[in-house]
C-alpha cells in the first residue's frame, strides 16, 4: 500500500519550518534554572539520563540509522573539557538522540527550540536529558550562556542545529547563520560535524545514513567575526561535501517547492491515488474511451 505524499512550499530557509509537532509553544521563561543546582537534580540527572539514553540509542538502531565515523569524536586529544557537535535537521527524535549516542560515555547537552520544555507531563524528564532550551529574552540569555559554559568545562558535548528549523528528510543543506559559532569561538573548543544523509538502498527504500568529521577549531588568528564566519563555512561545507560525496537522494514521498512569497508557504499532505478497479463494465468503458480521445 502506498503511503502518503507530502508537498513542503517555503519561502525562506533560514525561517521557515516544518516540523509540525503539533506544541503549544511557549517562550523560556526569564527565571529559568538551566542547571538547578539543588540536591535532587544532581543525583536524579546523571541517574536518569544513563538509564533513559540506552533504550533511546536502541530505538535510534531500530529506525535503521547508520552512524560512520564516530570515533573522530571518541579519538578527541582533549578529554578533559567539552565539544560542540553541530548537525543538520531533517527528523525530530532521531537527529536529538543520535548526538548522546556519539559523545558516549560524556554527556550530551542539545540546543533546542522551546518547544521542547513545553511538552506536558515530561517537562522535567527533558531536563534530565540535558535540553537547553534558547532563550527568549535578554534577560535569560546569561544564565543560557552560564550553563553552556559549566557543561563544556564538566567536558561534556553541546549539540547545536545551526539549520535551527526542521525539514523532514531534506536531503540538501539549508543556508544558516554563524550566531551559534559564538560559542566554541569564546571557549577555544573542538567542532565537529554530524551529517545525515539519505542513502537508496538496492530494493528502492531510502535510509538515513550519519557522517562524523571533525575537529574544526576557531582560527585565533582572526578577528572575532572573521573567525565565526570561517567556522561556520567550514561546517557547512563539510554537510554539503558528505552530502555530495554519498549522493543524499529526497526520499519519492517528499517534495520542497520554492514559492514566491511567504503566505504560501504550508505543508499539504496527499493521498495515493485508488488503484483502478474494473468492477463495473462502465469502469472499463470509461477508461477505453479516454484512450481512444488521446491517440486520436
Amino acid at each position: 500500500m502506498k503511503k502518503k505524499e507530502y508537498y513542503y512550499y517555503y519561502f525562506d530557509e533560514r525561517n521557515d519550518d516544518f516540523a509540525e509537532n503539533n506544541i503549544n509553544g511557549k517562550q523560556t521563561p526569564e527565571n529559568y534554572k538551566y542547571l538547578p543546582k539543588n540536591i535532587f537534580y544532581r543525583i536524579l540527572k546523571p541517574i536518569v539520563y544513563y538509564l533513559v539514553l540506552p533504550i533511546v540509542s536502541l530505538a535510534v538502531t531500530f529506525m535503521g540509522v547508520r552512524i560512520k565515523n564516530a570515533k573522530v569524536i571518541n579519538n578527541r586529544k582533549d578529554r578533559k573539557k567539552g565539544f560542540f557537535i553541530y548537525s543538520n535537521h531533517t527528523g525530530s527524535v532521531r537527529d536529538v538522540f543520535s548526538a548522546p549516542k556519539v559523545s558516549f560515555p560524556r554527556q550530551c547537552y542539545a540546543v533546542a527550540n522551546p518547544d521542547a520544555i513545553s511538552i506536558p507531563g515530561i517537562k522535567l524528564l527533558v531536563k534530565f536529558l540535558g535540553v537547553l532550551p534558547v532563550p527568549s529574552s535578554v534577560k535569560t540569555y546569561g544564565n543560557f550562556k552560564a550553563a553552556i559554559d559549566e557543561v563544556y568545562e564538566k567536558g561534556c558535548a553541546v549539540s547545536i542545529f545551526p539549520e535551527a528549523h526542521i525539514w523532514p528528510k531534506y536531503n540538501e543543506i539549508m543556508d544558516f547563520s554563524d550566531v551559534s559559532f559564538y560559542y566554541p569561538l569564546e571557549l577555544d573548543a573542538p567542532c565537529f560535524v554530524k551529517t545525515t544523509v539519505y542513502i537508496k538502498k538496492k530494493n528502492g527504500k531510502v535510509k538515513p545514513c550519519m557522517i562524523c568529521d571533525g575537529p574544526f577549531y576557531p582560527d585565533k588568528t582572526l578577528p572575532r567575526r572573521e573567525a565565526q564566519a570561517k567556522l561556520r563555512n567550514q561546517v557547512r561545507d563539510t554537510m554539503i561535501m558528505r552530502t555530495e560525496q554519498y549522493g543524499s537522494c529526497l526520499d519519492s514521498r517528499h517534495h520542497y517547492i520554492k514559492v514566491a512569497s511567504p503566505d504560501e508557504v504550508r505543508t499539504k499532505k496527499k493521498k495515493p491515488k485508488s488503484p483502478v478497479c474494473f468492477g463495473h463494465t462502465g469502469d472499463f468503458l470509461s477508461l477505453v474511451k479516454n484512450f481512444r480521445k488521446k491517440i486520436y
